[in-house]
């Protein structure tokens, strides 16, 4: 593997007197600021990525573009809010990131942030104006990615945000599919609280299953015993 270039290897260990240095005694601070590793990142893709918020700030001060993206087509605010640090997706939103640029997966940095259950980062991107109803090449929504996650507050936070609880990824499969399929009675709890529950849980996939035939036979019984119960008490109420 070839070495590094030292400009990106002190903004993923974050060095940042060395980094500062190697940039200030550059004929060419732009070039320094394009170099990339053998993934194609950049420094400040390395920076986000090892939650270096003083070197982030300094390479955006130096005008490093927040935009650019690396061999998957991961931008900074990809790595930034995959790790869960909202303070470097706000510095990054505040120098103009694009919220809503996607992966090669089609994932935007809501998907990420999602998924993971980071929820100030999910609360600092909606803030910003990221879409909340993209999908990724297969069908999933931000929804559907903290759903089949089991992150519940992540969940509660994207339904605040409009996102449509409607949703479903190209199998067909809704928010009560996915929750089901994972067991995660805490997720069924909030989406049992919305008035479009019993629709939703009638919806059949592209299989012909709907979440309601999928709770009938889903294991453990524990499981599916508590799940019934909390439709129950919802119903009831």
């Amino acid at each position: 593997m070839a070495d590094v270039d030292p400009l990106l290897a002190h903004a993923g260990s974050g060095d940042f007197e060395a980094l500062k240095i190697l940039l200030e005694n550059s004929d060419s601070v732009g070039k320094r600021l394009k170099l990339r590793d053998a993934d194609r990142r950049t420094a400040l893709h390395r920076a986000c990525a090892g939650g270096h918020e003083q070197i982030t700030a300094y390479l955006l001060s130096k005008c490093a573009n927040p935009n650019v993206e690396d061999e998957e087509d991961w931008t900074p605010l990809h790595s930034a809010a995959s790790r869960g640090s909202a303070q470097l997706c706000h510095l990054l939103v505040e120098a103009r990131a694009d919220c809503d640029a996607v992966t090669t997966s089609g994932a935007t940095a809501l998907h990420f942030a999602a998924s993971k259950g980071h929820n100030d980062v999910l609360r600092t991107l909606i803030d910003a104006g990221a879409k909340v109803n993209c999908k990724d090449r297969s069908g999933g929504v931000p929804l559907l990615r903290a759903a089949g996650a089991d992150q519940a507050q992540a969940l509660i936070l994207l339904l605040e945000a409009q996102a449509d609880i409607r949703c479903k990824d190209r199998a067909g499969d809704n928010a009560f599919h996915i929750a089901i399929n994972g067991h995660h009675t805490a997720i069924c709890e909030v989406l049992f609280d919305r008035d479009e529950a019993e629709k939703l849980m009638k919806q059949e996939n592209e299989d012909g299953n709907s979440p309601a035939e999928m709770l009938l036979n889903l294991a453990p019984v524990e499981t599916r015993d508590k799940i019934k119960s909390i439709w129950r008490e919802k119903k009831g109420g």
